[in-house]
């Protein structure tokens, strides 16, 4: 399974992430409609910075309580809080992308990763959720009608934190997934291999993979495109993606 990164770099690729997705937004009409249904460049926008500058209030604010769960029990909790997130958007008004980000670095900085902060998909680890936050900036900056392209220590870490949910979801070593240049882990149940070439094989690029995790691309459209390379046994992946709806 891929290493998990530091809390100092997921922040470092937050920073550089948002930095990449301030000149994205400004290049674009607000009004224009994202790829994310029913949702405007302008409500894209204005939910990546409801949630960062949320993340810096609980930073620099008291540990909040209950169970601490991570990023599985954070993305079971994503498919029932979207009617919620949509209503948020839209009523709920947020600085700026431009104006919210220096405010949430610098409280990051300040903050303690271990830190139990709580949110709509329950209570994290500081460290955690500012995972939760970095997924989300490269994941939305794809939602955009011309995607920017992600930094590529963003994308490294969401990649691999992704695939270590799909390793979770689909534990044994019978299929290996490569993702060059992130990740290569083994998948789901089946004869073991030892050396060589494992049963089954699949391959995909980084952004690929990201579109298949959180159902922005089907499976079967992926393979026909020829975005996915599948051979061997076990290699159809589709009924354990997407990872995040």
């Amino acid at each position: 399974m891929p290493a998990s990164a530091t809390y100092g770099a997921v922040r470092a690729a937050l920073e550089a992430q948002w930095t990449r997705l301030i000149a994205a937004f400004a290049a674009v009409d607000p009004q224009s409609p994202s790829r994310v249904p029913r949702w405007t460049v302008a409500d894209l926008e204005r939910h990546v910075s409801q949630t960062g500058q949320s993340l810096g209030i609980q930073a620099a604010g008291p540990p909040a309580e209950g169970a601490v769960t991570g990023l599985g029990e954070w993305a079971a909790a994503l498919p029932g809080l979207s009617d919620r997130i949509a209503q948020r958007v839209r009523s709920e008004l947020a600085p700026p992308l431009a104006e919210m980000v220096p405010a949430t670095l610098a409280a990051l900085d300040a903050g303690n990763p271990a830190q139990p902060v709580g949110q709509l998909t329950g209570t994290h680890r500081l460290a955690d959720a500012t995972l939760f936050r970095l997924i989300e900036a490269v994941v939305h900056g794809l939602d955009l009608p011309d995607p920017p392209v992600p930094d590529r220590n963003a994308q490294r870490i969401v990649v691999r934190a992704l695939a270590g949910l799909l390793a979770d979801r689909a534990p044994g070593r019978s299929v290996e997934l490569r993702i060059p240049p992130a990740a290569a882990l083994q998948l789901i149940e089946g004869p073991r291999h030892t050396r060589g070439t494992p049963p089954g094989v699949v391959e995909t690029e980084p952004a690929t993979f990201l579109r298949l995790a959180t159902g922005r691309l089907t499976w079967a459209d992926a393979v026909e495109e020829g975005r996915v390379r599948a051979s061997g046994e076990r290699t159809d992946l589709s009924s354990y993606l997407p990872l995040l709806r």
